[in-house]
């Protein structure tokens, strides 16, 4: 005697669903929407984060938008501003169109556009700039403008404290000095600092 096995209907809707040309199931659903953006866990618009040391305030960083994934420890910043600050006097202000804080360590990347200006004028562009709170430097391994007065000064890879009185850069060095002794100086030495080449 044959075995008959006998499905119920919506079963065997489902079956023959499957089995269609051109038909689809949960496969839909299951595989991921190309150019789906991700859903971060937080948000926040005009976020600021202040770093202090022994109630005294060191830098506040301002964005205007924060996002928290739960696949990472930094948060994602757009467009940031960060303000320094030594004994609580402000010295000088980095600008990017966006960035990443780690909340732990409170290291800083930021990218896009990304100067730093002095109080008195002094002023550093490039495209990246990673800042270490532990160290309070910061860095890059990218190209690197740096102006003061009508001093400027160029290269690849930088080290400099955010007061940009200490000044490294690594690479590639060329200035331009508009004094009477710039013939001497256009060309320092690569990782030469800037108190010793622009004054």
């Amino acid at each position: 005697m044959p075995l008959r096995i006998f499905f119920p209907a919506t079963v065997l809707v489902a079956l023959l669903t499957l089995a269609l040309p051109g038909c689809s199931s949960t496969e839909e659903t299951s595989e991921p929407v190309a150019g789906h953006a991700r859903v971060p866990k937080e948000q926040f618009f005009d976020y600021q984060l202040t770093e202090t040391s022994a109630g005294i305030k060191q830098w506040v960083l301002i964005s205007d938008e924060m996002r928290k994934y739960s696949d990472q420890e930094d948060v994602e910043l757009t467009t940031v501003m960060m303000d320094f600050f030594r004994d609580g006097t402000h010295f000088s202000v980095l600008t990017a169109d966006s960035g990443k804080a780690h909340l732990l360590t409170k290291d800083v990347y930021t990218w896009g556009n990304v100067v730093v200006i002095t109080d008195d004028g002094r002023r550093l562009e490039c495209e990246e700039l990673y800042f270490s709170n532990e160290t309070q430097l910061i860095h890059n391994e990218v190209f690197n403008t740096f102006t003061r007065g009508n001093d400027v000064m160029t290269g690849i890879g930088l080290e400099a404290t955010p007061d940009l009185d200490y000044i490294e850069i690594k690479r590639q060095v060329e200035a331009e000095v508009a004094d009477e002794a710039s013939d001497q100086r256009a060309a320092p030495r690569a990782g030469s600092r800037t108190e010793s080449d622009l004054h």
